[in-house]
């Protein structure tokens, strides 16, 4: 959903419940400014000026201002109009909501430029669909942790669509693909089926390679399906057989044979799942929603167990 469905159907809600109110005599056209005002500062936190967040929701400057730095004598109000507090609370940025010059958290950018690099794309080769900036900016743009809101669009953007081919298949030689591979694989960077597209510029959110990462399920499907261990996976699994105590060899190889057996079906399962919905007309990201799990997710499982299925490009 963008931001300003988002809001267009946060107002839409306030209103209805506006007319219930009334009609029940209990209508109260303000609400407590706390909340409302924490999430503007995040939003704050996030690089957006009063202005620009003026701009986006409707609110006005005025407002804001008021409801950030209070009065002359910077009393802080303790409610705020119902209004104005639904589509605040209804408003988080994305990349288009940023004037070219902005300088932002270049999370999203840092991942989405090490991903492509973790399936052989180089900077010289992103460079010739993002030629305002030098190869070398490029290549920083990997480590920086704030970049300029044009550039971080241009590699969304470019990313949509690189992540999911192959650079051979550009003109990239296999050698120069397979050396940024391998330098990619050295940091220790994720590819692409590793982010969801909804969390991928969330500083708080974790690379997920299988689905499951950060359980012992997701140990297995790493060990099974040929997929460098992740950190987070690791301890999972660590943990899960201190748990198991001081059970005899027997006990203990059953409860391993148990677990990688769940692990090893479910991907199939899933699998034949997906291609059922996708052979009745669905898209992926119906099948994924239908199956309770990420577009990324569903694509890296009919990866993993092709049984003559070729996914769309």
């Amino acid at each position: 959903m963008t931001t300003d469905q988002a809001i267009r159907d946060a107002k839409a809600r306030w209103q209805r419940r506006r007319r219930r109110l009334i009609g029940y005599g209990q209508w109260q056209p303000f609400t407590n400014a706390e909340p409302v005002r924490a999430h503007v500062r995040a939003i704050q936190a996030a690089d957006m000026s009063v202005k620009n967040i003026a701009a986006a929701t409707g609110v006005t400057v005025s407002t804001l201002d008021y409801l950030l730095y209070g009065d002359e004598e910077h009393t802080q109000p303790a409610n705020i109009r119902t209004e104005a507090a639904q589509t605040l609370l209804a408003y988080w940025p994305t990349l288009d909501d940023y004037f070219d010059g902005a300088i932002i958290n270049a999370t999203g950018t840092n991942r989405r430029l090490r991903a492509l690099a973790a399936i052989g794309w180089p900077a010289r080769a992103i460079h010739q669909h993002i030629d305002f900036v030098t190869i070398s900016t490029i290549e920083r743009a990997r480590f920086n942790p704030r970049v300029r809101a044009r550039l971080a669009r241009a590699v969304r953007d470019h990313y949509n669509h690189a992540s999911v081919q192959k650079p051979e298949d550009h003109g990239i030689s296999a050698w120069v693909a397979s050396r940024t591979r391998n330098a990619a694989a050295q940091y220790g960077w994720e590819d692409p089926g590793a982010w969801d597209e909804d969390t991928i510029d969330d500083p708080q959110a974790q690379p997920d390679w299988t689905g499951h990462c950060g359980t012992d399920h997701g140990w297995w499907l790493h060990s099974l399906n040929h997929i460098p261990t992740c950190q987070r996976c690791e301890t999972a699994h660590q943990e899960w057989l201190k748990a198991l105590g001081p059970v005899s060899h027997s006990e203990r190889f059953a409860a391993l044979g148990k677990a990688r057996a769940a692990a090893s079906s479910r991907g199939a399962d899933l699998a034949d799942e997906a291609r059922e919905l996708l052979d009745l007309g669905y898209s992926h990201d119906a099948a994924a929603e239908s199956l309770g799990i990420t577009k990324d997710h569903l694509r890296q499982t009919l990866k993993r167990h092709p049984d003559g299925y070729q996914e769309a490009a």
